[in-house]
C-alpha cells in the first residue's frame, strides 16, 4: 500500500475535496525517516528534478525511508506543469518517497476544470500557461467566450484523467513531529482533525499552527527562507527566481535548509522549534 493510500485510510476515505469546509491533517511519524519539505514549484520541473537529486544524495547519509513533501502549487505560472505532474506520477527513485499538499493553485484548477466559465479567472493566475503545457494554446479571451460544452471538450482531450485524479488525491497538510505543513497557513483556534481549508490554502487565518506546532509553509514568495518563533516560509519564487528550497527534518535534530543556487550542501540553522 502507497505512502498515499495509508493516510487516506487513515482519513476514513474521505475524497480530500475543495469544497469541504474543514480537512483532517493526517500524521507522518519523523521515526520513519527524514522529511524533506519543497516549496512551491509552480511548473518548474527541470529546477525540481535537480533539488530531487540533492535529495537524494543527502537522503543517503541518514537511516529509514525519505520523504519529500511538495508543499503545494506544482501547478501554473511556470511553462511545465503537465511535465512535472508527469514527473510526480513516477515512482520516486528509491528509497525516496513524495507526498503531495494541496496549494490554492491546485483548488483553482480543479475549480476550472469542473466549471470553466465559472472559474475563468484562474486564467489570469498561471492558468493560461498551465493549460499551454497541455497544448491548449488558445488565447485566454477566447477561452472565456467559447461555449462551455467546447470547451469541456477541449479540456477533456488534452488533459489526461490521471492528471486530474493527481490533484483530487493531494493532500491537506501534515503533522510531522513538531510541525505542520500546509500550503499557505493554518488556523491555531482549530483542531488539527478539523483545520478550515481556506486557511490551508490561502493563509486566511493566519501562520500559527494548533498545539504549540512550528508551521512549515510557502505561498508567500520571499528572497530567502524566513524563520519566526513560530512559521518557517521555503517559498523563494522557482518559477521567477530560479531558486527552489526544500527544508530537511530529522528527529532530535535542528531543521537544515537548501536553495537550489546556493550550492548542494543543506545548511544547519540556528533557529530551533520550541519543542527541541
Amino acid at each position: 500500500m502507497s505512502l498515499l493510500s495509508l493516510f487516506q485510510k487513515k482519513l476514513g476515505g474521505r475524497r480530500v475535496g475543495t469544497r469541504v469546509d474543514c480537512a483532517e491533517i493526517p500524521v507522518l511519524d519523523l521515526e520513519d525517516g527524514p522529511v524533506y519539505a519543497v516549496g512551491d514549484t509552480h511548473g518548474s520541473l527541470s529546477l525540481y528534478k535537480e533539488l530531487e537529486a540533492c535529495i537524494l544524495c543527502d537522503a543517503a547519509r541518514f537511516s529509514g525511508v525519505a520523504t519529500i513533501v511538495l508543499l503545494g502549487d506544482m501547478v501554473d505560472r511556470g511553462t511545465q506543469t503537465a511535465a512535472l505532474i508527469d514527473h510526480l506520477l513516477r515512482p520516486p527513485p528509491p528509497p525516496l518517497r513524495r507526498v503531495c499538499l494541496r496549494g490554492n493553485h491546485e483548488a483553482m484548477m480543479l475549480e476550472y476544470l469542473g466549471t470553466p466559465a465559472a472559474n475563468a479567472n484562474w486564467l489570469d493566475f498561471g492558468g493560461a500557461e498551465t493549460l499551454a503545457s497541455y497544448g491548449i494554446s488558445m488565447d485566454p479571451d477566447a477561452l472565456r467566450r467559447g461555449p462551455e460544452r467546447k470547451l469541456r471538450q477541449i479540456l477533456a482531450a488534452h488533459i489526461p484523467e490521471s492528471h486530474i485524479s493527481f490533484l483530487r488525491r493531494t493532500l491537506p497538510g501534515l503533522h510531522v513531529g513538531a510541525y505542520m505543513l500546509a500550503h499557505a497557513g493554518a488556523d491555531a483556534c482549530a483542531p488539527l482533525t478539523a483545520q478550515p481549508w481556506q486557511a490551508l490554502l490561502w493563509g486566511n487565518e493566519g501562520l500559527v499552527a494548533p498545539n504549540d506546532l512550528t508551521l512549515v509553509h510557502g505561498h508567500y514568495i520571499t528572497p530567502h527562507p524566513e524563520f519566526s518563533d513560530r512559521s518557517i516560509n521555503i517559498d523563494t519564487g522557482a518559477y521567477a527566481t530560479g531558486r527552489l528550497t526544500s527544508l530537511r527534518l530529522i528527529e532530535g535534530q535542528a531543521p537544515a535548509v537548501l536553495t537550489l543556487k546556493d550550492g548542494s550542501e543543506f545548511k544547519k540553522l540556528s533557529l530551533l522549534p520550541k519543542s527541541y
